[in-house]
């Protein structure tokens, strides 16, 4: 993909598997912001429960490579594998800091189209001599699986989309794996805290906070401040895109509560029902509401709810608890959500339980309602 990062056109950067009704909206937000926000790149974001658009200047995407780059030590001799979309803002951020240092990259999608492999990975890695990758923990733990050594041309493996679980770091990294935890969301361009370079101790490596940013903990939320945050957000409901700055006095307050300490940024969990699935950020809570909604279109009368259950490779997947009913008006309820989710949203499974644990308001309580899964 060949990007003008000196020129003022925009443009969306989207996923294929959008629906065409989605994809129209597309030119109305480069022709609504082109005006007062030129030279952007739009990503989209699925931590909203309306469709939602960050703008990145290109100037904060190429801050957020000058970042990176220092912070890999990276330049023209190095050698980018390229695993992850450009319609993410981590593939987007390699070719930037390619751009920046001259480094070449390497298109795994290119030489082997179609779905993620990690034996056609290990082999192009191997074939092209990289010295950077980025992956995601899920693509992470299928190499573990494999067994195999990595390359001694490789510098470093950013892993991101994600948090990264002790017990894989340390399987990856004693299979020789440079493995670099990271910690960063889309509306700052990319990375925001990355493990050191070459760190070799024996615990797990600290997320330093990188020299692009400030950061800080206010009331429990981490919030953030620099040259690659973005400009604005574009939402998008029943019809009508509006474009507004989430910032406030040049801070974003983040979904993400943590501390910071000596540069260091600490994670503890999400403040909202936001959860992370191979990678993509899924929001439980906008799933739930469209599960709801099309449940009683329907009329399927089965008290059933989404389960976000923890899964050791993708971080969680979508499963569905339902106290016992007709099964064939349930079964077509599941075909009918996953026609019209993206693939990594779809229900993976159904389990039937005694009943939906809930609040004296009526609320699921889902950290009680999956003990109550898993042991049935």
């Amino acid at each position: 993909m060949q990007i003008d990062w000196e020129g003022d056109g925009s443009a969306v950067l989207a996923n294929p598997a959008y629906s065409s009704e989605e994809k129209a909206r597309f030119d109305q937000i480069v022709r609504l912001t082109a005006s007062i926000h030129p030279a952007h790149l739009w990503l989209a974001t699925s931590g909203s429960t309306v469709q939602k658009w960050v703008g990145l200047s290109k100037k904060a995407i190429l801050a957020s490579a000058t970042a990176v780059n220092a912070h890999l030590e990276s330049d023209h001799t190095d050698r980018w594998v390229q695993t992850l979309p450009t319609f993410h803002v981590g593939g987007l951020g390699i070719l930037a800091r390619a751009y920046l240092s001259g480094a070449a990259v390497y298109d795994l999608k290119s030489a082997h189209p179609g779905k993620w492999q990690p034996e056609h990975f290990f082999g192009f890695l191997a074939e092209t001599k990289g010295t950077l990758t980025s992956l995601v923990p899920a693509q992470l733990h299928d190499l573990v699986l494999l067994q195999r050594h990595a390359p001694p041309s490789l510098r470093a493996v950013v892993i991101g989309g994600g948090q990264l679980q002790e017990r894989l770091y340390r399987q990856a990294m004693a299979l020789g794996w440079p493995v670099l935890p990271s910690y960063g969301m889309t509306e700052c361009a990319s990375q925001i805290a990355t493990a050191p370079l070459g760190w070799i101790e024996d615990s797990y490596p600290p997320l330093k906070l990188l020299s692009h940013l400030e950061g800080e903990e206010r009331e429990g939320r981490l919030r953030f401040r620099g040259a690659s945050l973005l400009s604005a957000y574009a939402l998008a409901a029943e019809g009508e895109i509006t474009v507004s700055d989430p910032k406030e006095a040049g801070w974003l307050t983040t979904e993400d509560r943590g501390n910071i300490h000596e540069g260091v940024v600490t994670i503890l969990g999400r403040a909202g029902g936001l959860i992370k699935i191979g990678g993509e950020n899924v929001d439980v809570d906008r799933l739930e509401a469209n599960f709801q909604q099309l449940k009683d279109q329907l009329g399927v009368d089965i008290d059933a709810t989404l389960v976000p259950v923890p899964d050791e490779r993708l971080g969680f997947t979508i499963h569905l608890a339902a106290v016992q009913g007709d099964d064939s008006s349930l079964e077509q309820l599941i075909q009918r959500f996953n026609a019209i989710v993206l693939p990594f949203e779809r229900i993976r499974g159904c389990r039937f339980v005694s009943h939906l644990p809930r609040s004296p308001l009526g609320k699921i309580i889902r950290s009680a309602l999956l003990k109550l899964f898993v042991l049935n």
